[in-house]
C-alpha cells in the first residue's frame, strides 16, 4: 500500500473511531453504573440494559428510565404470556394464582412506564408493587411445594427490573423534588 493509501485507511478509521460520541458514551456508562450500584444485582442490572441498543444513547435518567421500563413491560407481558401457555397445559393452582399476578406485574410496569412523564413518585410506587407481584407467584409456587425453575427465573428477572426501576425513579424524584 502506497503512503496515499496508508493515508486515506487512517483518516477512515479515525472518522469511524471519532464519530461515536465518546461523551454521550461517557455519560450513558456512569448513569448506568450509578443506577446498577443500588440495586439488588449488579452484574445482572448491567447486562439487562445492555440489552437494549438504546441504553448507550441515553443521556439522562429520564432517558433511561424510558429504556428499563420498556424493557421491563416486553418482558412482562413475554413472561405472562409463557405462564398462560404452562397453564393451557397444566391448569394447576399456583400456575393459575402466577397468571393472575403476571396480569398485575404487567399493568404496574405499564403504569409506571406511563406515570414517568406524570409524577415520578407514582412511577416509583408502580415498580416496587411489580416486584411484589413478582414475589406473590413466587410464594404461591413455594407455599405449594411446585417448582417451576422457568417460571421462578422470570419471577427473579422481574424483581430485577423492579429494582432498577426502582433506583432510577428514585433518582428522578431526588432532581425533580
Amino acid at each position: 500500500m502506497d503512503s496515499q493509501g496508508h493515508a486515506i485507511v487512517v483518516f477512515t478509521f479515525s472518522l469511524i473511531l471519532f464519530s461515536h460520541s465518546p461523551s454521550q458514551t461517557n455519560a450513558s456508562t456512569e448513569i448506568v453504573e450509578g443506577v446498577c450500584n443500588q440495586t439488588i444485582d449488579y452484574a445482572n442490572c448491567l447486562k439487562a440494559l445492555g440489552s437494549d441498543s438504546r441504553t448507550p444513547k441515553a443521556s439522562n435518567l429520564k432517558d433511561l428510565a424510558k429504556v428499563a421500563l420498556e424493557l421491563a413491560v416486553a418482558n412482562a407481558t413475554e413472561s405472562k404470556a409463557y405462564i398462560d401457555y404452562l397453564l393451557d397445559k397444566n391448569r394447576t393452582a399456583p400456575i393459575k394464582v402466577c397468571s393472575y399476578w403476571y396480569k398485575l406485574v404487567v399493568a404496574s410496569f405499564r403504569s409506571a412506564l406511563t406515570e414517568l412523564e406524570e409524577d415520578v413518585r407514582i412511577a416509583n410506587y408502580d415498580v416496587k408493587i411489580a416486584g411484589d407481584d413478582a414475589n406473590y407467584c413466587e410464594n404461591a409456587l413455594v407455599s405449594a411445594g411446585v417448582q417451576v425453575p422457568s417460571i421462578s427465573t422470570r419471577n427473579n428477572h422481574m424483581k430485577l427490573y423492579s429494582s432498577i426501576g426502582a433506583e432510577i425513579t428514585y433518582q428522578l424524584t431526588i432532581i425533580n423534588y
